[in-house]
C-alpha cells in the first residue's frame, strides 16, 4: 500500500460569530497555519499522522513528548485527560454495537488557545457538531474552542446512551431466553452481554473522571462560562454509569436464574433416575434370588413359576409407582 493511500485526510474549520470557513488541506503544517485566522480553528484529522507530521506538531505547538507519543500510538489508549497548561490532551473511545459485538476505536483531542485538534478514525463524521456550526443561530459559533470540545464530548455521551438503550433491549430479550432455555444458548448470550458491558464501562468510567477535571475549572483553557456545560456532561456520565451498573446487576440476576434453572433441571433428572432405581431395587432382588439356580428352590420346576414371578414383580412396581405418586414425589 502506498504512502498516499495511508495519508490522513485533514479538514480545517475556522469560525466565529460571523462566518464558518471550511478547507481541505494536504498536510498538518498547512492546517496549523490556519490557527488564529478565526476565533476558533478546528482541525479534524481522519486517519493517522505520520512520523514527520508528528514532528511538525511537536515543533509548531511546543508539545510535550508524552503528547506526541500518545498521538502516534498505534494501539487504543485508556481514556484519559492530561493538562499541560498550554494545551489539554483528552482521549476517549468511540464505541459501536452490532449484534452483541462492540467495536472500539480511539478519538484524540488536543485543546489549545483558540484551536482544537481532533484525530479520529478514517471516515468518522461529526454530523451534529457540523450542523450546529452551519447554523448562525447556534451559540457554538460565538463560543470558544473549549465549548467546541464540550459539544463533541456531549455527542459521544449521546452515542453511549444509544448503546446503553440497545443493550437494555438485548438484556430484556435475553431474559426470555433464560426463562425458556436451560441450554448453552442462554449462557452464551449472558456471557456475550457481560463482555459488552465491561467494554462500555471501561469507556465511560475514565471519561467521567476526565470530564471531572474540566468541571473543576483548574485549567485556563476552560472559561467560567463553559464549566457548567462540562458539569452537565459529567452528570450524564454518572447517569450512564448507573444505567450500566443496573444492566450488570440484571445480568448477574439472570446468571443466578440460569444456574438455578439448570440446578432444578438436574434435580428433576436425578429425581426420576432415583425413582427408577428405587422401583427396580426389589425387582432386582427377586431376579437375583431366583437366579441362584439351587436345585430345591420353590417354584423352580413349576410351570407357573416364571409367569408368577413376573406378575409379582409387575404388581410390586405398580404399587411403588402409585405410592410415590400419592406422596407427590413426581
Amino acid at each position: 500500500m502506498s504512502g498516499d493511500e495511508d495519508k490522513a485526510a485533514i479538514t480545517v474549520m475556522g469560525y466565529d460569530s460571523t462566518a464558518v470557513v471550511r478547507e481541505e488541506v494536504d498536510d498538518i503544517g498547512q492546517a496549523l497555519d490556519r490557527i488564529g485566522l478565526r476565533k476558533v480553528t478546528w482541525i479534524i484529522v481522519r486517519g493517522r499522522l505520520g512520523h514527520e507530521e508528528l514532528g511538525v506538531l511537536r515543533e509548531r505547538l511546543g508539545l510535550h513528548p508524552v503528547v506526541v507519543e500518545e498521538i502516534g500510538e498505534h494501539f487504543a489508549s485508556r481514556p484519559k485527560l492530561v493538562d499541560f497548561e498550554e494545551h489539554i490532551l483528552i482521549i476517549w473511545r468511540l464505541l459501536r454495537l452490532v449484534e452483541r459485538e462492540v467495536t472500539e476505536e480511539q478519538a484524540i483531542n488536543l485543546l489549545g488557545r483558540g484551536y482544537l485538534l481532533t484525530i479520529v478514525p478514517a471516515g468518522y463524521r461529526f454530523p451534529r457538531t457540523l450542523d450546529a456550526l452551519g447554523s448562525e443561530h447556534n451559540q457554538i459559533r460565538g463560543m470558544g474552542a473549549d465549548y467546541l470540545l464540550y459539544d463533541i464530548i456531549d455527542t459521544v455521551i449521546d452515542d453511549y446512551f444509544a448503546i446503553s438503550e440497545e443493550l437494555g433491549d438485548l438484556i430484556e430479550a435475553a431474559q426470555d431466553t433464560v426463562l425458556s432455555d436451560t441450554g448453552t444458548r442462554a449462557l452464551t448470550e449472558i456471557q456475550e452481554l457481560r463482555g459488552v458491558l465491561i467494554k462500555v464501562r471501561k469507556a465511560i468510567w475514565p471519561l467521567r473522571e476526565a470530564i471531572n477535571v474540566l468541571v473543576k475549572g483548574q485549567s485556563d483553557l476552560v472559561d467560567d462560562y463553559t464549566a457548567p456545560y462540562y458539569r452537565d456532561a459529567y452528570d450524564h456520565t454518572i447517569e450512564l454509569m448507573d444505567t450500566v451498573d443496573t444492566h450488570r446487576d440484571m445480568l448477574s440476576e439472570m446468571l443466578d436464574i440460569y444456574q438455578s434453572n439448570v440446578s432444578n433441571q438436574l434435580n428433576k433428572i436425578v429425581k426420576v433416575l432415583t425413582l427408577i432405581s428405587v422401583v427396580f431395587a426389589p425387582l432386582t432382588f427377586i431376579v437375583g434370588l431366583y437366579g441362584m439356580n439351587f436345585e430345591y428352590m420353590p417354584e423352580l420346576r413349576s410351570p407357573l413359576g416364571y409367569p408368577g414371578v413376573l406378575a409379582v414383580m409387575l404388581v410390586i412396581a405398580i404399587l411403588m409407582v402409585l405410592l410415590f405418586r400419592r406422596r407427590g414425589w413426581f
